[in-house]
């Protein structure tokens, strides 16, 4: 233990003086401990506006071109599950559907359209791709498509790489001579269409994954 006894060789002034500087020391550290605590609220508070500051701008950023077209309403009816509805578009972006709508995910086999077309219509937006793309293409289509309300799925029926669909809204293309695609493109019509169904149906949509 610390010994707090006046030391008896030191005069009045001697203690005196000591007593002052030991003072100055608890009122040097704890405006220090005070000045360290402000720097590190302030750091916290930094790091949140720029990390609130980064998120605003990923959905205020700039969106490219709509390479997408309007689809013709098909209807909107349901059918028994099982049914087999002839769609006008390929892939389907609007029509008659199965009454349990598909569930949002990330699929690796091909699922009907059926069940699809209910997603949609509770604003998701479907991702298509054809099941001989690259490994390392279809890896980077889950990493783009990874977010509520957004499928992503294979599709044999489909007539070009890469598909996107949303209610009445349909986009696709093929890979880019180098073996690339637009990722962009992808992301602005996600960014621009999901969540636009007629029925709009928030957070995972419930459903099932068939």
């Amino acid at each position: 233990m610390e010994n707090t006894q006046p030391n008896p060789q030191l005069s009045y002034q001697e203690r005196k003086n000591l007593e002052e500087k030991e003072k100055e020391e608890k009122r040097k550290k704890a405006t220090q401990a005070k000045t360290l605590r402000g720097i590190l609220v302030w750091g916290v508070i930094l790091l949140l506006i720029a990390g609130a500051g980064l998120f605003i701008w990923s959905l205020y950023e700039p969106l490219g071109q709509d390479y997408s077209q309007a689809m013709p309403f098909e209807g909107q009816a349901h059918v028994a599950e099982g049914t087999s509805v002839e769609y006008k578009t390929n892939p389907s972006a609007s029509g008659n559907h199965w009454p349990i709508p598909l569930s949002d995910g990330i699929y690796d086999k091909e699922k009907p359209d059926e069940a699809g077309v209910h997603s949609m219509e509770h604003g998701r937006v479907i991702v298509s791709y054809k099941p001989s793309l690259p490994t390392q293409a279809i890896g980077r289509l889950k990493d783009i498509a990874g977010q509520n309300a957004v499928i992503l799925l294979p599709r044999s029926k489909n007539d070009t790489d890469i598909a996107l669909t949303a209610w009445t809204r349909l986009d696709k293309f093929n890979f880019n001579p180098d073996g690339t695609f637009d990722e962009k493109r992808i992301k602005d019509f996600i960014r621009r269409y999901k969540n636009k169904g007629p029925e709009n149906v928030p957070g995972m949509g419930g459903g099932k994954p068939y």
